[in-house]
């Protein structure tokens, strides 16, 4: 699996098409109040709301591979210091692994394959980092690099891999805890986004009338046209504002 980039499956084209359709039929209502608006920029509205999509998904998937990962290393290290060799760490924390988050699970079908390479006489740390380089993800880099080194050097590899863990760990650790607070900035953001919809659709539902003289003509759509521009440009900045690389 190439984590850098994401294909959806056959009911998620079909979900998220729907869901754009939704989001831009309610768009054309609120604002246009046309049928019209809605046919003619469906499609490149629907190209660049899958194409959104799609990045969002990709980073969810990555993120949930490194939360995986932090679990699978610690239980390597754990392994490791109980006294099992390298490769049979990596087997138990695959048992591990299927425990908490099931066969099904990404950390689950990777270990798998890696350990499936190393039974065709590949070398292990070359498995590490091929899921480093698809992955495309700091941590794990980190770790198959360290590992490789610790392995060509013969050196004390249970202590290295252990320190290496405890510090990608904490590392996580701390990753997470930013994140939760990002999170609840991000919910007021979604909130705030869907009130100029709720403001609009308050006013068509309960005054009838009241904005009408906002469509069907040249000016009310130039006003209409402008305030969805700044909509989209402050949802663009906050979401930039909010976009912080941990």
């Amino acid at each position: 699996m190439n984590y850098k980039s994401y294909s959806f499956t056959c009911s998620e084209w079909i979900r998220y098409g729907l869901e754009g359709c939704a989001i831009f039929g309610m768009v054309s209502w609120l604002f246009y109040d046309s049928v019209l608006v809605f046919i003619l920029f469906i499609i490149p509205f629907l190209y660049l709301y899958l194409k959104r999509k799609k990045k969002e998904l990709c980073m969810k998937r990555k993120a949930l591979l490194n939360r995986q990962f932090r679990e699978v290393i610690l239980a390597i290290s754990s392994q490791l210091q109980a006294g099992f060799s390298v490769e049979n760490a990596f087997r138990e924390a695959y048992q591990d692994c299927c425990v908490l988050f099931g066969k099904k699970s990404l950390m689950a079908k990777e270990l798998s394959w890696i350990l499936r390479r190393v039974e065709n006489n590949e070398a292990l740390e070359q498995a590490l980092m091929q899921l480093a380089l698809r992955s495309d993800l700091e941590d794990i880099y980190e770790f198959a690099e360290v590992f490789a080194i610790a392995k060509r050097g013969g050196g004390e590899i249970r202590n290295i891999i252990a320190r290496t863990a405890t510090i990608i760990g904490d590392k996580m650790e701390v990753k997470r805890e930013i994140q939760t607070i990002i999170s609840e900035k991000q919910m007021e953001q979604r909130i705030m986004q869907c009130m100029p919809f709720g403001i609009i659709g308050y006013l068509s539902l309960t005054s009838p009338g009241f904005l009408d003289s906002l469509y069907h003509n040249t000016l009310g759509i130039l006003i209409m046209t402008i305030c969805l521009f700044v909509y989209v440009l402050a949802c663009y900045l906050a979401e930039k504002i909010l976009d912080i690389n941990i």
